[in-house]
């Protein structure tokens, strides 16, 4: 294609809008492989046509936009880093990292040099940032614009293995990481996600992003992000000599490293390095698009220096995106326990990323017909995050002549129920409250690992259960004896023995555990969480008003009234009783919150008596947000001894200042 200025700015345009769906919206509309083609297009008219560049130009900035730009339509307040957080540049081949060492070494003014070499893997989540001054956590955003990111210290502080406090630190220290879902924790949510109709997540790195950018920090606690830490805003003020060093030092201070990261010298190694790990991408329990080089020495990174977006020091090695073509074979159509029809393609079986891949998830009728899905099509399908097989897109040049395009169907597979779409829903349900399919996937759904986890439940007996006519709904469970068990086909007395233990095991399951067995509309593992910390037992939650409903955080008109009709439908009330004479726990084990401080926004500062985390609990548990800065919106700046540079912000913006007697007063109040 040759350089034009129309080609070139609507490139720009193009890739702007991608930037602007991934870094604000996290709902990316093209793959990595794809963006990657459409930058490397650009930078190679930039080199050819310098005079085009402007500072505006996505080569040049970091994430969606330059300046405040970026947080336009942000969900929380603003942070300035201390240091200027940076992205990466790309190589896709070896030569590009031979080419990286070149650069380098001409640089630095030397002939010829083999450096030293910190390799790593590249998980796919979302930078933070994370400020500890005086030892003492102040606050953690994400990257933004590489200037200025978001607030997100009470989702971050939900994550696992974050140190509150480095003993010995003085000063101000910003730690550096990628806040990431493992691939098993992203299947769940989809897998959630599908089965109650919510929005699917495209990549780990989204779900991860969307995660930590919730209103509610008790939905990102529910979600669990993990995380992984690699750099320093300024390693030279601790007197780190290289990123080998740096490394050990997180590690010393309870930080999480990634273990995979090795030391070598010259091009060569790194590349070798890069190879094993692409072949070992498959066993990686996170989503890794590759491998970053760092030259090691912290001296030479210093004499390198940067660009206006990435380090000339380093430079992230990408993964191949692996896509394989099969042949669709059929479309299937499954009946969920919510009556949700699933459609679901049967794939000639293909290797993709270490297993062989025979079945992919057609989620709904608009997906099929986006895709234009034939039987007999031969399509392209990768894993989504490693994980979930899905299908790219049609590969029209091999189409067969007399392909049809696929009718969805009108009635339901297994009830012949004709099948409802409400409007502005995606997919079809089946309305048959007595339909077969539905009732035997809630029994299976009942005794799943996520709900009251039966484990000598499987389908095979249950379907005999039900076959047998000992089981029609859940309480039928509970009405199993040793003598009915061994009336089914294959099944011995120890067996049948070990099953009644389960079932006696799993009365005293969690009520959130209940709620979620019960296959509640919308309500996924994680509001049934959710309502468990807001009702004191299921009885409270079955007579609850919709309004009460709405106005928990994290739930929403459509769930609320979902809860609503499930309750007020006989059936389910008197299925409850039958648990509950059955001896299943109904009450809530989660202490009930308090609503002394409901809806104020506090900020601590300085040293407590009681400790900063305790006081937090304390706050949190009389309904109050606990946020990492100070703005017009604080309520109260909680003032304890050598409180630092947030009481002057404070004072100045006029945000109430007091201490732990005035504190004391309000919770007494």
């Amino acid at each position: 294609m040759s350089d034009t200025l129309e080609r070139y700015t609507a490139l720009t345009t193009e890739i702007a809008e991608h930037n602007r769906r991934y870094y604000l919206q996290d709902a990316p509309t093209v793959t990595d492989a794809e963006y990657d083609a459409l930058m490397r297009e650009l930078r190679g008219i930039e080199e050819r046509r310098p005079e085009w560049v402007t500072a505006s130009s996505p080569t040049q900035v970091i994430g969606a936009d330059t300046g405040q730009a970026v947080l336009e339509g942000a969900t929380f307040a603003p942070i300035k880093h201390l240091t200027q957080m940076l992205s990466l540049d790309n190589a896709f081949e070896d030569n590009d990292l031979q080419k990286f060492e070149e650069r380098a070494a001409r640089v630095l003014g030397l002939t010829a040099q083999s450096f030293e070499y910190t390799v790593e893997l590249k998980i796919d989540g979302l930078s933070i940032n994370i400020l500890y001054e005086g030892g003492a956590l102040e606050w953690a955003a994400t990257r933004g614009n590489g200037f200025v990111g978001e607030d997100v210290t009470a989702n971050v502080l939900t994550v696992m293995g974050i140190p509150r406090v480095l003993e010995g630190v003085k000063g101000q220290v910003e730690v550096r990481g990628e806040v990431y879902l493992s691939k098993e924790e992203f299947a769940r949510l989809n897998a959630e996600a599908e089965e109650t109709g919510g929005t699917l997540f495209a990549n780990p790195r989204n779900a991860a992003a969307g995660t930590l950018r919730q209103k509610d920090p008790a939905m990102s606690a529910a979600r669990k992000l993990e995380v992984i830490f690699y750099a320093l805003g300024d390693p030279l003020s601790l007197g780190l000599k290289s990123q080998t060093e740096l490394l050990e030092w997180l590690r010393g201070h309870g930080f999480p490293v990634e273990a995979h990261s090795e030391r070598v010298t010259g091009w060569a190694a790194a590349a070798e390095y890069h190879h094993r790990m692409v072949a070992a991408r498959a066993s990686f329990p996170f989503d890794a698009d590759g491998t970053v080089l760092k030259v090691d020495s912290f001296d030479l990174q210093r004499e390198l220096g940067l660009t206006s977006r990435a380090p000339r020091y380093a430079v992230a090695y990408k993964f191949p995106v692996e896509e394989v073509q099969t042949r669709l074979l059929a479309i299937d159509t499954q009946v969920g326990r919510t009556g949700k029809i699933n459609p679901l393609a049967r794939l000639e079986p293909i290797k993709v990323e270490g297993s062989t891949v025979s079945n992919a998830t057609l989620h709904n009728q608009d997906f099929i017909t986006a895709l234009d899905l034939r039987i007999g099509d031969t399509v392209v399908i990768r894993k989504a995050g490693g994980v979930i097989p899905e299908i790219v897109r049609t590969v029209l040049e091999k189409r067969p002549a007399d392909s049809q395009p696929f009718v969805f169907p009108t009635e339901c597979p297994v009830c012949k129920t004709v099948l409802e779409r409400a409007e502005g829903e995606a997919a079809h349900f089946c309305p048959n409250p007595e339909c077969p399919a539905k009732n035997y996937q809630k029994l299976i759904h009942f005794v799943s690992r996520g709900a009251m986890d039966i484990a000598g439940l499987g389908e095979k007996i249950v379907n005999q259960l039900v076959e047998a006519g000992l089981v029609r709904d859940v309480s039928d469970f509970y009405t199993l004896t040793l003598e009915k068990l061994l009336t089914l086909e294959r099944m011995g007395e120890k067996n049948a023995g070990k099953i009644l233990g389960q079932l006696e095991d799993s009365k005293s399951r969690p009520l959130g555990r209940l709620i979620f067995a019960l296959g509640l509309p919308y309500v996924g593992s994680r509001n049934a969480d959710l309502l468990e910390r807001h009702f004191p037992d299921l009885h409270a939650l079955m007579n609850a008003r919709f309004e009460q409903l709405e106005n928990i955080s994290g739930l929403g008109e459509r769930i609320a009234r979902a809860v609503v009709d499930y309750f007020t439908q006989e059936k389910n009330r008197a299925l409850i009783g039958r648990l509950e004479g059955s001896g299943l726990n109904l009450k809530s084990s989660v202490a009930a919150k308090g609503d002394k401080l409901a809806g104020l926004s506090f900020v601590i500062t300085g040293s407590l008596s009681k400790g900063r985390d305790e006081v937090k609990k304390t706050l949190e548990g009389q309904g109050a947000r606990v946020t990492g800065s100070v703005t017009k919106k604080t309520d109260y700046l909680l003032a304890g001894e050598e409180a630092g540079s947030k009481l002057e912000k404070a004072q100045a913006l006029g945000v109430k200042v007091i201490g732990e007697a005035e504190l004391e007063g309000l919770l007494g109040g």
